[in-house]
């Protein structure tokens, strides 16, 4: 069990990356955000601490992947793999 646990979901549209749901316990709460119908592609970011005053922990996952992979493809070629997330700059 951690300390904290925050996550943040992404997802790739022809647009770029734009923000989904927010769950988190630190910065309070939860937003919901209605999922664009034209994503390829959602990734859930992760920042969790095992206990007070411990580095973050940062990670992501792959929650959902289109069937059409040229389309996916070509807008990770647009726009990247990852969103612009703070944490990534520690996990790449």
């Amino acid at each position: 069990m951690s300390f904290s646990k925050e996550r943040q979901d992404y997802h790739l549209t022809p647009r770029g990356w734009e923000e989904g749901i927010f769950q988190g316990d630190v910065l309070g709460g939860k937003k919901d955000i209605d999922i664009p119908a034209d994503m390829v592609l959602t990734i859930s970011c992760y920042d969790e601490k095992s206990y007070p005053y411990s580095k973050s922990m940062f990670y992501d996952k792959i929650i959902w992947k289109s069937d059409d992979k040229a389309k996916m493809n070509a807008l990770i070629k647009k726009f990247g793999d990852k969103p612009d997330w703070f944490g990534y700059d520690k996990v790449k």
